[in-house]
């Protein structure tokens, strides 16, 4: 028996070998070694304050990412991806080139550490020593309260100025530190809270990681968030304006009236603040008529009256500007506002739609040595004839006057009258076909 396994022993030793051989070639066949690149793989940075206790601080000045090369059976490296490998910066291990060496693990233990080549192997920073400043913060407003409200006050519980700090070239770069908020359809007095951003001095967003934002006392704010409480103003519309005038006109003149256009404004404000106004805007701006002796027309802004007065300005978007007119008239010279109402209108045109200017009231200005102030618009009789109205387009048209014995028009009265046809109802021809 022990013959029989001994036999040709040599031979059987030698198939052994070459049983293996083939096995190891038909594996490699089948699931060879190859290498695959796994790009935009992160660096993770740590102990980041083992710079920062020395009172400086670090900027990465080269990629954030490597590309790594893995060398492995395919079936193995076919299973991978980036997710699989962390990549890291210890900035223990800083040297004095300024470079922290990259260290790499996998997750997968079949993976070794000598299969994986990084490129690049190091990471670049720069120095800099640590810098605080204080910066203002202002309040950046978007959104529109409810109907009736503006505005009125913002206020940043955690106070007007933060401290920032962090690299001094950054420092020396920013141009705005800004709290926004939203304020759409609020309708009371609220406090919200707010994400600071800042901007570089071309108004450019900057990376707040590499910025610690602290309050005025010092505090570390969480999230770089801070409070803002919002006072809403009430929105006051048809307060009259009320111009002062001062002098007396040329001699045989007179002021005939002073009007504003607009005639009334609105302001928004406090309950407190409108009502100090006692139901008027008496502008500071006075008006001298001293030595006139024809009528004129000033622009007034009226944002200096406002700055007179506390918590209270014009609403967002209104314009400041009042128009005011001043007539002056001879003496005896006297002018009626006279409705259009009033007027009497013969020969209307059919089929055509009519629109007046002015719309509203007729200026006629008339004279009389003596008995000027008697005179009333109903002592007044106007009258229009459009008969000359034969169709679409504009036409002025001298509007007849007749006045008491003693009393002159000083000028013609005229009215711009637009004619347009009028629009047939839909369906209107086919009906009149049918009932013919």
């Amino acid at each position: 028996m022990k013959h029989k396994w001994t036999r040709n022993l040599s031979l059987k030793l030698v198939s052994l070998v070459v049983a293996f051989l083939i096995w190891l070639l038909i594996e490699n066949i089948d699931n060879p070694t190859r290498s695959r690149l796994l790009r935009d793989v992160p660096i993770q940075v740590i102990n980041g304050d083992s710079v920062t206790e020395i009172d400086k601080v670090y900027d990465i000045v080269s990629d954030e990412t490597v590309v790594l090369k893995v060398t492995e059976r395919k079936s193995i490296i076919d299973s991978l991806s980036a997710s699989d490998f962390s990549v890291t910066a210890d900035m223990e291990n800083l040297n004095e080139m300024n470079t922290v060496p990259l260290t790499v693990t996998c997750s997968n233990p079949l993976v070794s550490w000598d299969e994986i080549e990084t490129v690049p192997s190091s990471m670049k920073v720069n120095l800099e020593q640590k810098k605080q400043s204080e910066f203002v913060v202002s309040v950046s407003v978007t959104g529109q309260p409810e109907k009736g409200f503006e505005v009125g006050r913002t206020e940043i519980v955690q106070g007007k100025t933060v401290q920032i700090a962090g690299p001094e070239s950054m420092l020396n770069r920013i141009g705005q530190v800004v709290a926004p908020i939203n304020v759409a359809r609020i309708s009371n007095d609220q406090r919200i809270n707010a994400t600071l951003n800042v901007y570089d001095k071309n108004g450019d967003p900057m990376q707040m990681n590499r910025l610690q934002v602290k309050d005025a006392s010092g505090v570390l704010l969480a999230e770089n968030a801070v409070m803002v409480d919002v006072s809403l103003w009430e929105v006051r519309s048809d307060i009259p304006v009320e111009v002062q005038i001062t002098g007396t006109p040329v001699e045989g003149y007179r002021l005939a009236g002073v009007t504003t256009m607009p005639e009334t404004v609105s302001l928004t404000g406090t309950k407190e603040a409108l009502d100090s106004l006692g139901g008027k805007l008496v502008l500071n701006d006075v008006i001298s008529v001293d030595h006139v002796s024809e009528s004129f027309l000033k622009e007034i802004d009226i944002t200096s009256t406002i700055a007179d007065e506390t918590d209270l300005r014009l609403p967002t978007g209104a314009d400041p500007t009042i128009s005011v007119s001043v007539q002056i008239e001879q003496t005896g010279d006297h002018t009626l506002s006279l409705p259009l109402s009033n007027l009497e209108i013969i020969n209307r045109p059919e089929g055509l739609n009519l629109t007046f200017s002015p719309a509203d009231v007729i200026q006629i200005q008339v004279h009389s040595d003596t008995l000027t102030s008697l005179l009333t618009i109903r002592d007044i009789k106007a009258k229009i004839d459009l008969g000359v109205c034969t169709g679409a387009g504009s036409y002025e048209i001298p509007v007849q006057v007749e006045l008491p014995e003693g009393y002159t028009l000083v000028s013609d009265v005229k009215l711009v009258v637009t004619a347009e046809e009028q629009e047939e109802a839909p369906g209107s021809s086919d009906e009149q076909d049918a009932e013919g």
